[in-house]
């Protein structure tokens, strides 16, 4: 009896996984087909550069349905307001060397170098991981619906030692611009991620899709609050070599 209630919940777990996977691709590329967004990976969509414009500011995100919506054991609201921390992020004067976080090592044997000092972690493409520089690719056309955001894939791994909900907030910190989430032609103010259920990686890690969405090169930071951490990461935004296709190489002056 034990091992057939087991198995049960192995089952049970593994349709809850399935399911919020499911969930979260459609909650990302359900904002793709109504945006028109795509993934700025190697080779992506050639297009014209859009114009300087002003930009709306990122909006929204602070609910868990973004990541689990559909699956029974999605928690309603967002993240408890205990994790709201006060931001922590500096602020630094126009043409500072920006503080960028150590480099980042290989967590887990299933992923690549992910940054941060965890237990949640940025990944990315790339050299992102080992140096702290995210190339991305200017506002365009062919992206994110013709959004007046730029951006970047930035998923996050979440160790087996935490299960708990996790607040992801940033900004720019030098200068006005902003930074945002996901792949909306408004990016997401934040990121509710919820607990346990989500996206599981191998070994008990988690996973979370994702994007980070700019409008400038230049310096910036992420604060990641559960509830028993709070971590910084601080990453240097450069515009990808090609001014519309992703190269993962940043320009040259």
């Amino acid at each position: 009896m034990a091992g057939s209630g087991a198995g049960h919940e192995r089952r049970r777990v593994s349709r809850v996984r399935r399911a919020s996977a499911l969930a979260m691709m459609l909650a990302l590329a359900g904002t793709g087909c109504q945006t028109g967004a795509h993934s700025p990976g190697p080779g992506g969509g050639v297009s014209t550069p859009l114009p300087t414009r002003t930009a709306p500011a990122p909006t929204g995100g602070g609910t868990y349905a973004v990541y689990c919506a559909g699956t029974p054991d999605c928690p309603s609201g967002g993240v408890p307001a205990g994790l709201r921390r006060r931001m922590r992020l500096p602020h630094l004067a126009a043409g500072t060397r920006c503080p960028v976080s150590a480099p980042g090592r290989n967590v887990s044997r299933w992923t690549g170098v992910a940054i941060g000092p965890g237990p949640i972690y940025g990944l990315s493409y790339g050299s992102f991981g080992r140096t702290a520089v995210l190339p991305f690719v200017p506002p365009s056309r062919a992206l994110f619906g013709g959004s007046a955001w730029g951006g970047q894939v930035l998923k996050w791994l979440g160790a087996p030692s935490y299960h708990g909900p996790v607040l992801i907030r940033g900004r720019k910190l030098t200068g006005r611009d902003g930074l945002g989430f996901n792949a909306g032609v408004v990016p997401q103010a934040e990121m509710d991620l919820p607990p346990d259920g989500v996206l599981y990686n191998s070994g008990g890690w988690r996973q979370w899709p994702g994007y980070v969405r700019l409008r400038s090169p230049g310096c910036y930071g992420l604060q990641v609050d559960g509830t028993t951490f709070s971590e910084v990461i601080i990453f240097r935004a450069c515009l990808s070599s090609h001014p519309v296709r992703q190269t993962f190489r940043c320009r040259s002056p």
